[in-house]
């Protein structure tokens, strides 16, 4: 029986980074002897589905997808689910965010722009010259984007929302903020799924989270939950590992608040050939 390997792109398969290409060639081999073995493949990630076109390219077989946290899920190259927040809520919940959270930028994925940046005021120069140097140095790994809070307002009236991302703050302690308000937006928004990353808040249509992201894709392409295998390393993957703990694995250098949520730990993803795809080729 055909198993699933579902993995997260950042922090875990794009571990470590390369300039050249977003996946290192020991993470391409293994995934290419994973499906060679009659396996299936599908990257589960809050990134965009316009990004994740290139990564054919790097693996060379066939990949399934899970993007903006489950907002969409691309199997055989067709789209088979696509959810996007309801508009009206959502402008409430952001106008609500921005008076009183004050984040510093807000990030959206719509269906026509993988990434529009609407800032605060107080710091909306000096956070759009901080993100282009460090989307310079992202290298393979980045994404178009425009900051425009023109084109925010206007997507977020006319265009289907997929994800919205708030980001709190450039110090090490907004890592725990953001975790902190990602229970107090569970709690007051219950219209859309919220997680968390890093400095980031992520914001879903309602149910749209990796786990049922993963659970969804198994129930529309027919593969039994006892075959399936989670990798993940932050806060949004938290709920696939949940799903389905007995195979899953948490990267060594994830967050500790996610790392105890896995049964496994991992330093890189190529290690699980041995754990899981040598044990099966000698059943």
């Amino acid at each position: 029986m055909a198993k699933l390997l579902a993995i997260d792109l950042d922090g875990t398969l794009f571990y470590p980074k390369s300039i050249k290409r977003c996946i290192c060639k020991k993470n391409v081999k293994f995934l290419r002897r994973w499906i060679d073995a009659g396996n299936k493949l599908v990257l589960v990630t809050s990134r965009s589905t316009q990004f994740t076109e290139r990564l054919k390219d790097e693996i060379k077989r066939p990949v399934d997808f899970i993007t903006c946290c489950s907002s969409q899920i691309i199997a055989n190259d067709k789209i088979i689910y696509n959810e996007a927040m309801p508009n009206e809520k959502l402008k409430n919940i952001i106008q609500r965010i921005e008076t009183v959270y004050e984040p510093i930028a807000l990030l959206m994925t719509s269906e026509n722009h993988p990434c529009i940046i609407k800032t605060g005021r107080k710091v909306a120069f000096f956070y759009i010259w901080f993100y282009k140097i460090w989307w310079w140095f992202q290298f393979s790994y980045r994404e178009p984007f425009i900051a425009s809070d023109e084109l925010f307002n206007k997507e977020l009236n006319e265009s289907k929302i997929y994800k919205i991302m708030t980001f709190i703050g450039l110090k090490k302690k907004k890592a725990q903020i953001s975790k902190e308000l990602n229970k107090e937006f569970r709690e007051q928004f219950p219209e859309i799924e919220s997680s968390w990353t890093a400095q980031v808040n992520e914001l879903t249509p309602q149910g749209c989270n990796k786990g049922n992201g993963v659970e969804r894709y198994c129930q529309l392409t027919g593969i039994d939950a006892k075959d399936v295998y989670v990798v993940g390393d932050s806060g949004n993957d938290i709920t696939m590992f949940n799903k389905y703990y007995e195979h899953s694995y948490c990267m060594k250098r994830g967050h500790p608040s996610a790392r105890k949520y896995a049964k496994n730990i991992i330093s890189r993803v190529y290690k699980l050939e041995n754990l899981i795809l040598e044990g099966e080729q000698h059943e």
